[in-house]
């Protein structure tokens, strides 16, 4: 039977090309027996107008009409394509018609054409030799609407149809899903019984199982010796034949596409078609493969059935890995040209939605590809629901911590390489991972806190200063007169005022204190500077100017055991915090 030809026919072409040389092999050293005695009903060719209008299916009488002169038209076309080579939208026409006979929605989709095919061959087969009413025995459209009939078994036999109640084809007849997965069952039944003489298509069963699709001449297979076409579990010798060399083929393929993928990982440039290789040519082998053993070596039954479900596992599979390959390349790209650090937080970061995105993508589309095989997905999810549960339990700690890397990576209170303080503890950040932060301190120790925790905790970040404030309290002798007192803030205050790196309007020098010991002077102002490094280099120069001021002006410091205290909000890495006067 023929069938539309798919996209990946080039690929079928070759592959055919080696069945066709298997089954010459096949042929040598047998004897060619004679043609098959052709058909013994030859249907009215279809007109014009029939190929273009659908079937009645109003009523019992005008489905058992048209579903069985479709079929004699599919036997006729089949069985003397030699002959008479049919034309593909005529046959495509005619599978349409027979399709729509049938209830498949019981069948999955994955399998309709498949399953749709062989029962209603089985179901022809029955028709073709048990007792059927004659046509005005049938109820038809006046019939169903007097009556108000809504089901039809065929007498004597457990094949009924059905009124359909919903969808567009709501008030059509057709074989029930019932009777369609059972057309089977049915056909064991009678196949030792003999065909009516009126039997529009004999041994098409015969045919249906026996003869290959279009890219295999029939001349082919009738000049087969006798032992290869002898049946042996459910399909014959040439079937079982083919099928193994095509599933060889493929494997070669795949293995090679392997090989390649492999070398290509170790060449400069090569790296993307090496990523996309080998699941391309999985995904091409399996479609290949289950085409031909559906539409062209035509395995029946259970066998059928079995191939299509492993093909099309093997076609989700090179889904998959195309997909975390696809998403991979498109990841380390995008990071490649926004120039990201791969240990930065944005880069983990994205990463992770670029991996939570993916595995989303390819559940949905596991799920569909099961649903489509007739496998029901509710337990599936439910399991997963209970499983997932489960693994949030047991795994809560790192759930905080990842959670918590979101917080950071999206906050954004330090980043790789800023300067931070925490609790007692400060040091410049080195790694954000979505479980733990590390952080090498001043002593060049370096720290890993959990990322829950440091989100927690109050963060000083001292890189993101935009000026850090110098602030000294010199301690002045306490016999130090009014007037050198005025001259050391005068001084003090032209000082700071004419410095470059300090703020000109945060600068201050101020008489704050009169102590027991000691005359208080306060120098504070806003440097332009937030590097740690330059901003000590700074302090130290005004230290020492100020130094300079007060022995310029016949001033001492207070004698005692700090008589000069200094005080700024950023400390050196190394040293003492205050500075004792000479």
């Amino acid at each position: 039977m023929t069938r539309a030809i798919p996209s990946f026919l080039p690929t079928a072409r070759l592959v055919s090309l080696a069945l066709t040389v298997a089954l010459l092999a096949l042929t040598a050293g047998g004897a060619t027996p004679s043609r098959a005695e052709g058909p013994r009903y030859a249907p009215t060719p279809l007109g014009a107008a029939e190929l273009l209008a659908p079937l009645d299916t109003s009523s019992p009488r005008g489905t058992m009409r048209g579903f069985s002169d479709t079929m004699d038209h599919i036997y006729a076309a089949v069985t003397q394509r030699h002959t008479h080579p049919p034309g593909r939208a005529r046959m495509q026409h005619l599978f349409s018609q027979m399709m729509s006979c049938l209830d498949l929605s019981a069948v999955a989709p994955s399998l309709v054409i498949t399953e749709g095919r062989e029962a209603a061959v089985c179901l022809k087969e029955v028709l073709d030799r048990v007792p059927v009413p004659a046509d005005t025995e049938i109820p038809d459209a006046d019939a169903v609407r007097e009556q108000n009939i809504t089901r039809w078994r065929v007498p004597g036999t457990e094949i009924v149809l059905v009124r359909l109640a919903t969808g567009d084809r709501a008030g059509e007849f057709v074989f029930a899903a019932d009777s369609v997965s059972r057309a089977k069952e049915f056909f064991k039944r009678v196949d030792a019984l003999p065909y009516k003489p009126t039997a529009g298509s004999p041994g098409l069963h015969q045919a249906y199982v026996t003869l290959g699709g279009w890219m295999i001449p029939d001349q082919l297979l009738h000049s087969l010796p006798l032992w290869a076409r002898t049946s042996i579990g459910g399909e014959t010798v040439w079937q079982w034949v083919a099928s193994l060399l095509l599933v060889l083929l493929a494997a070669a393929a795949v293995r090679g596409a392997l090989r390649v993928a492999q070398r290509a990982t170790h060449t400069p440039g090569m790296l993307t078609l090496g990523s996309f290789i080998f699941p391309a040519t999985l995904i091409a082998s399996s479609l290949t493969v289950e085409y031909l053993l559906t539409f062209q070596v035509r395995l029946t039954g259970e066998r059928v059935l079995l191939a299509k479900l492993c093909l099309e596992s093997v076609t989700l599979a090179g889904v998959v890995i195309g997909i975390l390959a696809a998403s991979r390349r498109i990841t380390e790209w995008f990071l490649e040209t926004r120039g990201k650090r791969g240990d930065a937080i944005d880069s983990q970061m994205i990463r992770l939605v670029s991996r939570v995105g993916t595995v989303a993508v390819t559940a949905w589309i596991v799920f569909h590809a099961i649903d489509r095989m007739g496998i029901s997905v509710t337990p599936l999810v439910a399991g997963l629901g209970v499983g997932g549960l489960a693994v949030a339990l047991a795994a809560q700690h790192t759930t905080e911590n990842l959670i918590a890397g979101i917080v950071l990576f999206t906050d954004k209170p330090v980043r790789i390489g800023e300067e931070c303080q925490f609790g007692s503890v400060r040091g410049t950040v080195e790694e954000i991972g979505l479980r733990s932060t590390r952080i090498r301190s001043d002593d060049r120790t370096l720290i890993t806190i959990p990322n829950a925790e440091f989100a927690k905790l109050q963060l000083i970040n001292f890189t993101r200063r935009d000026h850090i404030l110098f602030k000294a309290v010199l301690a002045l002798a306490s016999d130090t007169s009014t007037t050198q007192m005025r001259t050391v803030l005068v001084r003090l205050r032209k000082l700071l005022m004419a410095h470059p790196q300090l703020e000109r309007n945060s600068s201050q020098a101020r008489f704050v204190a009169h102590g027991p010991a000691s005359l208080d002077i306060e120098c504070s102002a806003f440097t332009h500077t937030n590097c740690s490094d330059t901003f000590l280099s700074i302090q130290e120069e005004l230290l020492l100017s100020m130094m300079e001021v007060v022995r310029d002006s016949g001033c001492e410091f207070a004698a005692q055991n700090q008589p000069a205290q200094v005080s700024w909000t950023e400390r050196p890495r190394k040293g003492l915090r205050r500075v004792a006067a000479a």
